[in-house]
């Protein structure tokens, strides 16, 4: 499943344009289109058109142990949280997406909102 779920992130990511989303790995990075080809350069301002399909901003929830420490959540055991089938751990998940959605931001969904 985790490989489709990057697969469909890549094809949204080159297809659309891509306004955040964690770096994919090393190499192609997060493919959010900047000013120069440093990763570090401001992102492409959404009021030019770049001539791609849609915009496309990616969230995750990272569920490993730095994933969760980095959300507030050091004492959550990874192992146990991405059991799909544990049902006792909705309240906790609960608190994490509330968590992880503060990384949303009206900036990323252009002239949407």
């Amino acid at each position: 499943m985790y490989g489709m779920l990057v697969e469909q992130d890549i094809n949204c990511r080159t297809v659309g344009r891509c306004t955040y989303g964690a770096p994919l790995d090393r190499e192609i990075l997060d493919l959010v289109p900047r000013e120069a080809p440093d990763y570090q350069a401001a992102p492409i301002p959404l009021s030019t058109d770049l001539g791609r399909r849609f915009l496309y901003a990616r969230y995750n929830a990272d569920l490993s142990k730095q994933g969760l420490a980095a959300l507030g959540f050091p004492d959550v055991a990874p192992g146990q949280i991405q059991r799909m089938d544990a049902v006792e751990n909705a309240p906790q998940l609960l608190a994490i997406g509330r968590a992880a959605g503060r990384q949303i931001e009206a900036a990323h969904l252009g002239p949407f909102v």
